[in-house]
């Protein structure tokens, strides 16, 4: 599956440093920006934050890590997860694939978390996955979830079949199809992602 977003291109890598400097579309030019990957061993020891951004400037990689909490970068919004907690529980230390979720959110993809899927993850050994940037592919998002952003609270909030049922409620030719899905498929990135993009809810930032 392949999602592709219509927005218009800014070569220029930039960061905010909260919410609402992003809302208010506040941001500060970044040079010379990579976006490492992390392997998956380094995701398993470190959670499930897969991305990690660098310039080769100390001070400003140290920025990036601590106090950024957004950053775009080639068409792509990455969510700092260093400080977000999803029920007390921690996403990892480095950054996530996010979309602006209509006019005043932000989703962003993650590894399943939560006193739940904590426990379940321990026992298999299951803390990572894969993902890359705006091309989504949903064989890649078993194991994750969706999140949601509503300020600058470190507590964010899950995306569950049940927020999903009441989006969908205004597009009933959707909701339809959504309802049929199994159950354990519907809180899955895969699914919400596809769902909110035939809604035209996301957008890339």
């Amino acid at each position: 599956m392949l999602l592709l977003f219509a927005t218009a291109s800014f070569a220029q890598s930039r960061y905010a440093l909260s919410f609402s400097d992003y809302m208010d579309g506040k941001f500060t030019a970044l040079e010379n920006l990579t976006i490492e990957s992390r392997s998956k061993s380094k995701r398993f020891w470190n959670g499930g934050a897969d991305f990690k951004p660098e310039t080769g400037n100390k001070e400003t990689d140290k920025l990036l890590k601590k106090d950024v909490k957004y950053i775009i970068h080639q068409d792509t919004l990455y969510v700092n997860c260093r400080q977000l907690r999803y029920q007390g529980c921690k996403f990892g230390s480095w950054y996530a694939p996010g979309f602006r979720f209509g006019t005043g959110r932000i989703c962003f993809i993650s590894t399943k978390i939560g006193k739940e899927q904590t426990s379940e993850a321990v026992t298999a050994g299951i803390l990572f996955g894969a993902i890359g940037g705006a091309i989504v592919a949903s064989k890649q998002l078993k194991n994750k979830a969706c999140y949601l952003i509503e300020s600058d609270d470190k507590e964010v909030k899950l995306i569950t079949k049940n927020n999903m049922r009441t989006i969908l409620l205004n597009y009933p030719e959707y909701s339809q199809e959504y309802n049929a899905l199994p159950e354990k498929e519907k809180e899955s990135a895969a699914v919400i992602i596809e769902f909110l993009v035939k809604t035209n809810l996301l957008m890339r930032y």
